[in-house]
């Protein structure tokens, strides 16, 4: 089983790979990597970063498709994923969100 940090490696290369082909950011399968890559990062502990890099695919992938897209639905997933994974950081050590 690979790293958290090991999974955002392997999502960039691949990811940089695809749209090195020339592939738009927003076909399915680059979706299906912006996906791999926003929950890496989140699960890496880079949450800012991951709720961006999920932000910025839903609206792209709002532009592209209808609501009822199966892409949408997998982004909305990504981003559920992700909140998952924050709310399950928040629970680990709330010492980190008290004031003094």
């Amino acid at each position: 089983m690979s790293t958290p940090q090991q999974r955002v490696h392997d999502a960039t290369l691949a990811l940089l790979n695809l749209l090195s082909t020339g592939e738009e950011a927003t076909t399915a399968e680059a979706i299906e990597l912006r996906c791999e890559l926003a929950e890496a990062t989140a699960v890496a502990g880079r949450l800012e970063d991951a709720f961006y890099q999920a932000d910025e695919l839903l609206k792209d992938a709002q532009r592209e498709y209808r609501p009822d897209d199966p892409a949408i639905a997998r982004v909305r997933r990504t981003v559920s994923a992700i909140e998952d994974v924050a709310h399950g950081a928040c629970r680990s050590d709330p010492q980190d969100f008290e004031t003094p």
